[in-house]
């Protein structure tokens, strides 16, 4: 994680919309519950290099959530207040699918409100997360395909 106190002086959160900020606690929640997900899902991995690969992802979530945490702070000045749903799967190949799905809706979500600021310090996080977030994509995909 970083933190830069030039970039924290220069964000205007009066300049961001409470319709933004509901929206950055919707991604500390969504990154809550694929951190609890991903752990989950690691440990129903066939193989060895699966889990790994997904434990991976699972840190970059983490990453994610402490900066969405940071920024809904210092844009609303309160902790964000949510409550993680377990995301249900039967099987490792069901909860690949989901994954991957998941991380497609999150990448689109998050580049949208990249394209919603203009703040420099908004936006690293964003294109952090949004960049990640094909990238994880992609990775479950491919576990996906190497099943069949």
């Amino acid at each position: 994680m970083f933190y830069n106190e030039e970039q924290d002086r220069q964000m205007n959160p009066s300049a961001v919309s409470e319709n933004f900020a509901a929206e950055v606690l919707k991604a500390v929640q969504g990154e809550a519950t694929a951190i609890d997900f991903y752990g989950r899902l690691a440990e129903a991995a066939p193989s060895e290099d699966m889990k790994s690969a997904i434990l991976g992802i699972r840190q970059d979530e983490q990453d994610h959530f402490q900066l969405f945490s940071w920024l809904y702070i210092r844009l609303t000045g309160t902790q964000p207040a949510f409550q993680v749903t377990p995301v249900r799967f039967q099987s490792f190949s069901e909860g690949l699918r989901i994954a991957y799905h998941d991380e497609l809706k999150d990448y689109e979500t998050y580049r949208n409100l990249y394209l919603m600021t203009q703040d420099p310090t908004i936006r690293n996080i964003l294109l952090r997360a949004f960049t990640d977030e094909i990238k994880h994509a992609i990775r479950f995909g491919l576990m996906t395909t190497s099943l069949s």
